[in-house]
């Protein structure tokens, strides 16, 4: 008998955009408090993040946010050693504190 190829499934599941993982109101979780010494308090829906919902969040391309992670310009997170690269967003927001931009 003839090997045949499986019928293509017409119930596709709708893909989840970047945009919707980062609002915390869509996924019905509270965003992570951060606290910091000088007594700030930031809520961030996540501590890990695509570089394209980064972009999105700083106004940058996705590929400028790739390079910069790719370059350790900026704060990174790497579930395996061969897996993908994720921002670290409370990295990034304590950095940003820091700097104090400001002053």
């Amino acid at each position: 008998m003839k090997a045949t190829k499986p019928e293509n499934d017409t119930k596709r599941r709708k893909s989840v955009n970047d945009n919707e993982l980062t609002d915390a109101k869509s996924m019905n979780a509270q965003p992570m408090k951060i606290h910091f010494p000088d007594g700030f308090i930031v809520e961030v829906p996540g501590p890990y993040c695509t570089p394209k919902a980064w972009g999105l969040r700083v106004d940058m391309t996705e590929d400028e946010v790739k390079q910069a992670l790719y370059d350790r310009r900026m704060a990174r997170h790497q579930f395996s050693p061969r897996g993908d690269l994720f921002v670290n967003v409370i990295m990034e927001t304590r950095r940003l504190l820091d700097a104090k931009p400001w002053n």
